[in-house]
């Protein structure tokens, strides 16, 4: 299923498209689905549709086996997946259930500010569109770093900010 919004995207390219990847591989059968139109807005919710483009891999048995913000056009990507689900690569219960198991675990962190939230939402993004150990494992260390790196920068600013800082440079959080 491909979502995509009018505001973004045209009906009849994204049609000429799916004819071209339909032509090319004869067990893809893609859906396209307008989330501007209110008789698509309970299928949006059902499969937690809040950004566009997203396409959603089904198994021929209705079972999500790949998600993806990207547009149709990216034919190559489409295909790729497509294979691995053929392949019966996809979908992963072990990826899911560790992907599960991610955001379980984000419950319990303490979300004291808008920077917080900015992280984990981030995060849950992305864990979105891994379907592959390997995929979780690289989302997994970029963030690392890039918390690492924002926990420096911020200690660094901590220290600019308390040397012009006319109170006490203790702080209580």
């Amino acid at each position: 299923m491909y979502f995509y919004s009018d505001m973004y995207e045209n009906e009849k390219n994204l049609s000429e498209i799916t004819r071209k990847i339909n032509q090319q591989r004869k067990d893809i059968q893609i859906r396209l689905v307008n989330i501007d139109d209110p008789r698509n807005e309970e299928l949006a919710e059902l499969y937690g549709v809040n950004m566009v483009p997203l396409l959603i891999f089904l198994t021929p048995e209705g079972e999500i086996a790949a998600k993806r913000f990207l547009p149709l056009s990216a034919e190559d990507i489409v295909h790729e997946i497509a294979e691995k689900i053929s392949k019966g690569q996809l979908p992963s219960p072990h990826v899911e259930e560790t992907k599960t198991k991610i955001q379980e675990a984000f419950k319990s962190v303490t979300r004291r500010n808008e920077l917080t939230d900015l992280v984990v939402e981030q995060i849950e993004n992305d864990l979105v569109e891994t379907s592959m150990e390997q995929e979780v494992e690289e989302l997994i260390s970029s963030h690392i770093s890039a918390i690492n790196h924002t926990v420096s920068d911020l200690l660094e600013i901590k220290k600019i900010l308390q040397k012009f800082s006319k109170k006490s440079a203790n702080f209580v959080v």
